[in-house]
């Protein structure tokens, strides 16, 4: 059984920006290893990321979001109600409730601050890209 894992806007930022392990997760969710979902505040984030802060093209963006798109199959909608106050940023708790709602296993995140520090909260467990890989190439 593949693990369900969601990434974080910060971590598919770094994935087409940087590189490195949040790189070889998208990679791992391209050769079926993990079944990768995406979220609606995060794609929407990603965008807003790319083009107003980073300057990257509007075409590059729809090509990305698109293989986001292709990878995931579908979007997991933000909760219908106010998500819990869990991680101390408003933001990262509609993350956590995307990927609560979703029954995700894995939510891969950078964020030190805030996801991070919160290791695991009703069943999915929050590591970082390195974390995630080690797991993966353990099995």
């Amino acid at each position: 059984m593949k693990l369900r894992v969601l990434c974080d806007t910060n971590i598919l930022v770094s994935a087409f920006i940087a590189g490195g392990p949040p790189s070889r997760v998208i990679e791992s969710a391209i050769d079926g290893r993990i079944e990768l979902l995406i979220a609606s505040p995060v794609i929407d984030e990603l965008e807003r990321v790319l083009t107003i802060k980073l300057g990257v093209d509007r075409d590059r963006v729809g090509e990305i979001v698109a293989l986001l798109s292709e990878l995931a199959g579908s979007r997991l909608p933000p909760p219908p109600t106010a998500p819990a106050q869990v991680t101390g940023d408003p933001d990262d708790d509609l993350i956590l409730a995307c990927a609560v709602r979703g029954q995700v296993d894995v939510l891969v995140s950078g964020d030190r601050r805030h996801l991070l520090p919160v290791g695991e909260y009703e069943g999915v467990r929050i590591l970082m890209a390195q974390t995630l890989l080690a797991e993966l190439s353990a099995t």
